[in-house]
């Protein structure tokens, strides 16, 4: 909302390109990955709060993962290397229950599908069953969801 400018009317679509634009959200980070960024930066208070933020993002991401049945990262404007990140964060097992992953309307090319395959290879997201993604016909990543009986489109 905080992209939204005054005088502008937005329906549903131009809202949504409005935030994909450059990159829109990023992928999400590990706990580890986010630890690390977040050494990276300061707090405005003068406090060290960098344990605490740590130990609750590192809460936060295992319970909203680890509950997540869908998640809807679907025209974002990711590349590859989102792909790889989320890739990353699959294959640590974070996302249990995860039923379907949407991730249509990107620019995910074959390296982002070939992390993605890796991940579902090593036996990343057990529960999947539906994964959209543009380049429904990356060789590895159809090997993988046959294999595995996910639905690719």
């Amino acid at each position: 909302l905080g992209k939204m400018r005054a005088g502008k009317e937005y329906d549903y679509i131009s809202l949504v390109d409005d935030c994909t634009q450059d990159g829109g959200r990023r992928p999400p980070l590990l706990p580890s990955a986010f630890a690390a960024e977040l050494e990276t930066k300061s707090f405005t208070n003068g406090k060290d709060d960098k344990p605490l933020v740590k130990r609750l993002y590192e809460a936060a991401f295992e319970e909203q993962f680890g509950k997540a049945t869908e998640l809807d990262y679907a025209y974002l404007g990711w590349g590859d290397a989102e792909a790889a990140q989320l890739a990353e964060v699959l294959a640590s097992g974070a996302a249990p229950r995860l039923e379907t992953l949407l991730l249509a309307g990107n620019k995910i090319g074959d390296e982002g599908c070939k992390a993605l395959a890796a991940a579902l290879k090593e036996g990343a997201a057990p529960s999947l069953k539906l994964l959209s993604v543009d380049n429904d016909k990356q060789p590895e990543l159809v090997a993988v969801c046959k294999e595995r009986g996910i639905e690719l489109r």
